[in-house]
């Protein structure tokens, strides 16, 4: 009975790790932020079922985001903005970070995602030009 319960114990831990390792990013996507309101790289492409960790890195010494969305989602963060619920925006769409600072986060694209964008949404930014194509590939 005793070696059944490690046999167990054992088959349960190879399946939890298993499992844990599907979820992980398949692929790091670096991305820098600049006070010229610009992304590096200026285009980003991913394949539909893609999970990207993004490491975000803000070069500027200004306070840059970087959220996916459609150009309708990037309207509502645009929005918020406006209406002062800065960084109330969906935690899974991106981040908002400090100068010289760096931050991560992890996204699935799925097969409905095609045209997305890039932007960032402090005061004049994505006016500015602060706003890349995200182009999700079957």
């Amino acid at each position: 009975m005793k070696r059944l319960s490690w046999v167990g114990l054992l088959l349960a831990a190879i399946l939890t790790a298993c499992s844990g390792a599907a979820s992980e990013p398949v692929r790091t996507v670096e991305v820098t932020m600049t006070d010229d309101l610009r992304y590096d790289p200026e285009e980003l492409s991913v394949s539909a079922g893609e999970t990207i960790r993004f490491v975000v890195r803000n070069a500027g010494a200004n306070v840059h985001e970087f959220l996916i969305g459609t150009a309708a989602e990037q309207a509502v963060f645009a929005e918020e903005m406006a209406d002062g619920h800065g960084g109330g925006h969906a935690a899974d769409a991106g981040v908002s970070v400090e100068p010289g600072a760096t931050a991560e986060f992890t996204y699935s694209f799925t097969a409905d995602d095609r045209e997305l964008l890039v932007g960032c949404h402090q005061p004049g930014h994505y006016e500015g030009g602060m706003v890349a194509p995200l182009t999700v590939t079957s």
